[in-house]
C-alpha cells in the first residue's frame, strides 16, 4: 500500500462533498442573484475555491484508480481470471452501492412529498434497473438519477473491463503501448461528436484512468524523480486554461514522492482516511437528501460554519462505521459466496 496516495484519495473525496454542498443545500434557496450565494456559504473566504473547483475530485480520483488498479493486478494478470477480477471489484463496490441505492430510492418518495421538489431529474423505474446493475451513467439521457455520485464509479466500470483486457491480451504492456492505447482516445476527445458531457465523461475517465496505469510502469523504473515530475506537470497544468489531464497525473505524481517522508503513526491516519473515500462518497448524498427535508423551513441553517463543520464530521463518522461494520465484512462474504 503506498499510503500517500490514500490521503490523495481523501482530499479528493472531501472536495466532492464540499462542491456538493453549495449544489444541493444552496439549490433551496431562492437566489435571484447566484452571485450571493457565496456571501452565505460556510467559510467561503477560505474554501470558495473547492466549491468552484471541488468536482474536479472525480477526475483526480479516476487518475488515482489507474494506478491503484495496476499497482494490485498488472504483474499478476495472467494468473488471474476475469472472474476473479470481477468479483473482487463488485465486492468491494456493489453492496454498499445497493445499499445507498435502497435508502435513496425510500428519501425520493418522502423527499417529493415533504419538499414538493424533485430529488433528481430521472427517478424512474428504467433508470432505477440502470442503478441496479450498476449501469447508471451508461444510458443515453443526461441528468441525475437516485444516489447520483456513483455515475462516476459507474464509468469507472468500463475502465476496470477496458484494463483486463489490454492487460491480459496485450504482452508487456509497457510505456510505450499504454500511450499507443491512449493516443485514440484523446483524438475522440477533440471530435465534436463527442462534445457532450456523456462522452466527454467517459472519455475523460478512461484517459485519466490509462494515465494512472502510465504512471505506475514510470513509478517501477523513475520514482524517484516523482516529485520533479509531479511538480513540472502542476506547473504546466496552469499555464494558460486549466488543463486536468495534466494536473491529475501532475498531483499524484507529487503525493507518491511524499510516501519516503512518511512515519509508521501518519501512515495509519492516512489508511483510516483513505478508507472512508468510498463510503463517504456514497453517504453524503441520502443523509444531505434528508437534512433538506428536516431543516426545510430553516434553510438558513446551512450557512451555519457549525452546521457546516458537523455534516462533515456526520458523513465521515457514518462512512468509519460503514467500512469496519459493513463494507470489510459484505466484501469477503460476497468473496467467500462466489469466488468458489
Amino acid at each position: 500500500m503506498i499510503y500517500s496516495i490514500e490521503i490523495l484519495r481523501f482530499f479528493s473525496s472531501i472536495f466532492v462533498i464540499i462542491y456538493h454542498y453549495e449544489y444541493f443545500f444552496f439549490r433551496t434557496l431562492d437566489f435571484k442573484d447566484n452571485s450571493k450565494i457565496h456571501d452565505v456559504l460556510p467559510f467561503d473566504n477560505f474554501i470558495n475555491w473547492i466549491y468552484v473547483y471541488g468536482d474536479y475530485g472525480v477526475q483526480i480520483f479516476w487518475c488515482i484508480s489507474g494506478f491503484i488498479i495496476a499497482y494490485i493486478y498488472l504483474d499478476k494478470i495472467n494468473s488471474i481470471s476475469f472472474k476473479k477480477f470481477a468479483i473482487n471489484r463488485i465486492s468491494r463496490l456493489y453492496p454498499l452501492h445497493l445499499i445507498t441505492l435502497i435508502v435513496v430510492l425510500v428519501i425520493h418518495i418522502i423527499y417529493e412529498y415533504y419538499v414538493n421538489f424533485p430529488l433528481n431529474q430521472f427517478n424512474d423505474s428504467y433508470h432505477f434497473i440502470l442503478h441496479l446493475f450498476f449501469i447508471s451513467s451508461w444510458g443515453l439521457e443526461q441528468g441525475s438519477s437516485y444516489n447520483m455520485p456513483i455515475w462516476s464509479v459507474s464509468k469507472e466500470i468500463i475502465a476496470y473491463i477496458l484494463f483486463f483486457f489490454l492487460a491480459s491480451n496485450i504482452n508487456n504492456l509497457n510505456f510505450k503501448k499504454i500511450i499507443f492505447a491512449l493516443f485514440p482516445l484523446i483524438l475522440l476527445s477533440k471530435l465534436p461528436i463527442f462534445e457532450s458531457d456523456q462522452h466527454v465523461n467517459l472519455l475523460s475517465c478512461l484517459i485519466l484512468f490509462l494515465s494512472g496505469l502510465l504512471i505506475y510502469k514510470l513509478y517501477l523504473i523513475k520514482k524517484n524523480l516523482f516529485f520533479i515530475i509531479g511538480l513540472l506537470l502542476l506547473v504546466v497544468s496552469f499555464v494558460g486554461n486549466f488543463k486536468i489531464f495534466i494536473f491529475s497525473p501532475g498531483i499524484l505524481m507529487l503525493f507518491i514522492s511524499l510516501e519516503k517522508f512518511l512515519g509508521k503513526n501518519v501512515k495509519k491516519i492516512f489508511s483510516f482516511l483513505g478508507n472512508l473515500t468510498y463510503s463517504s462518497y456514497l453517504f453524503h448524498y441520502p443523509i444531505t437528501a434528508l437534512i433538506i427535508i428536516y431543516f426545510k423551513d430553516r434553510i438558513e441553517i446551512f450557512s451555519n460554519n457549525y452546521f457546516f463543520i458537523g455534516y462533515l464530521f456526520f458523513v465521515l463518522f457514518l462512512s468509519h462505521l460503514s467500512f469496519k461494520y459493513f463494507e470489510i465484512k459484505t466484501k469477503y462474504f460476497f468473496r467467500k459466496i462466489f469466488g468458489k
